[in-house]
C-alpha cells in the first residue's frame, strides 16, 4: 500500500516536472522508506498515548532507533512484518515498565550482560542490509561509542537519580537491541551453514 502511494506521488511529481523520469527508483525508495518511518513514529507515540505512558515511549523508541541503526542485527524481509514487530514489542516494553517488578541488582547485572554483548558483536549485518568493510568499521565504532554513553545514562538515572521509570527503559532499550542483534547473528550463521 505504501508503495504505491509513492509511485503515485513521484508520477505525479514526473507529470509535473518537478523530477525527471530517469529518477524515478530513488524518490521512490526514498519515499517509501519516509513514509514507513512516520507511520511507525506515529503508530509508536499512538500506542504510548493509548496506554499513558507517552514520555517512557518517546524515550525508549528514540534510544531504541538510534542504537538500533548502527548496532544492526535482524531485518524482516518486508516493511509490513517490520511494522508488525514494532507494533508488538513497543506495548510489551511499555507493559514491562509499568508491571514487572524492579531489582536494582538484577536489572543492573542484565544490563550490563546485554550491553556487553551488543558492545562486542555489534555491528551485526542482515541478509537483506549488508555491510561492507567500511561500514562495519564506522558503524561499530559509533555502536561502541553509544553503548558506553546509554551505559553512562543508566547508571545516572539508577545510582544517581534513582529513577526507576528511566532505568527500565534504558534497559529493556538496550535489551530490545541486543535480542535483535543476536538473532542476526544467529541467522546469518545458519544461513552461511546452508
Amino acid at each position: 500500500m505504501i508503495q504505491s502511494i509513492s509511485d503515485k506521488i513521484v508520477q505525479h511529481a514526473i507529470r509535473n516536472e518537478y523530477i525527471k523520469q530517469e529518477q524515478r527508483d530513488e524518490y521512490v525508495y526514498a519515499l517509501n522508506m519516509l513514509l514507513n518511518i512516520l507511520i511507525t513514529d506515529a503508530t509508536m507515540l499512538c500506542i504510548g498515548f493509548l496506554m499513558g505512558m507517552i514520555w517512557e515511549c518517546i524515550i525508549f523508541w528514540l534510544i531504541y532507533k538510534v542504537l538500533r541503526k548502527y548496532c544492526g542485527g535482524f531485518h524482516f524481509g518486508t516493511s509490513w512484518k517490520c511494522y508488525l514487530s514494532s507494533c508488538i514489542m513497543c506495548p510489551a516494553v511499555l507493559a514491562a515498565i509499568r508491571y514487572v517488578p524492579y531489582d536494582k541488582a538484577i536489572w543492573g547485572v542484565l544490563t550490563a550482560a546485554m550491553a556487553a554483548a551488543l558492545f562486542i558483536l555489534s555491528p551485526v549485518a542482515a541478509e537483506n542490509k549488508p555491510l561492507d568493510e567500511k561500514e562495519k568499521q564506522v558503524f561499530g565504532s559509533i555502536a561502541k561509542v553509544l553503548v558506553i554513553m546509554i551505559m553512562i545514562c543508566w547508571c545516572i538515572a539508577t545510582l544517581i537519580l534513582h529513577n526507576e521509570a528511566l532505568s527500565k527503559i534504558i534497559s529493556l532499550s538496550i535489551f530490545s537491541v541486543t535480542a535483535f542483534v543476536i538473532a542476526g547473528k544467529i541467522h546469518l550463521t545458519v544461513l552461511r551453514h546452508k
